[in-house]
């Protein structure tokens, strides 16, 4: 039954997203940057070559459907955390003299820009490419918190929450905690 909700035919279209941004960034680049020149109509050309390489790979489309949705939170997250600050009264000018003088906002956006990256590789190549490390035909009974399984999301899943990762985790957010506090009074 259709629903009000329903993106099913949505699904369609799932080959057409990607195309449409990678021609919208690349385009964009090259208008910005001009490594060919400032003629729109070659940089589009190009950009729309390079749209059209993205269906040549169905893992690159799949790549980009899992990690849009995810980018797009981040930004919603990013806009709301600047609202905010204005609501309790911090002005534009402040916001942005203190992200410019601030290289650790820099290197959370990058930060999380890779995880994002990392877990789209991960969710579209993961389990083909564990089915591949298993193709000698040799069979291993995985027991439960084991990584020897056939089963990507088992195996990640035991890796990040063993005891050992948890408390290397740990010991890694004392350590940065620790850095951070002692090298703060050289301000």
């Amino acid at each position: 039954m259709a629903t009000v909700l329903d993106v099913g035919l949505l699904q369609a279209f799932d080959v057409i997203f990607p195309v449409i941004f990678v021609f919208a960034i690349t385009f964009a680049i090259l208008q910005k940057y001009k490594p060919i020149g400032e003629s729109i109509g070659i940089n589009s050309i190009i950009a729309i070559m390079v749209g059209f390489m993205v269906l040549l790979s169905r893992d690159i489309i799949d790549i980009i459907n899992f990690t849009i949705p995810w980018f797009t939170i981040a930004i919603i997250f990013f806009i709301l955390m600047l609202l905010i600050f204005r609501v309790f009264g911090a002005s534009e000018e402040s916001i942005f003299s203190y992200m410019q003088g601030d290289k650790a906002i820099g290197w959370v956006i990058i930060a999380i820009s890779i995880v994002i990256i990392i877990a789209g590789l991960g969710t579209v190549l993961g389990q083909r490419f564990t089915e591949a490390a298993f193709t000698d035909g040799e069979q291993v009974a995985a027991a439960d918190g084991s990584v020897a399984s056939q089963n990507f999301d088992q195996n990640i899943q035991a890796t990040l929450f063993n005891p050992k990762v948890l408390g290397l985790v740990i010991l890694f957010t004392i350590a940065v905690f620790t850095v951070a506090l002692l090298t703060a009074g050289e301000k």
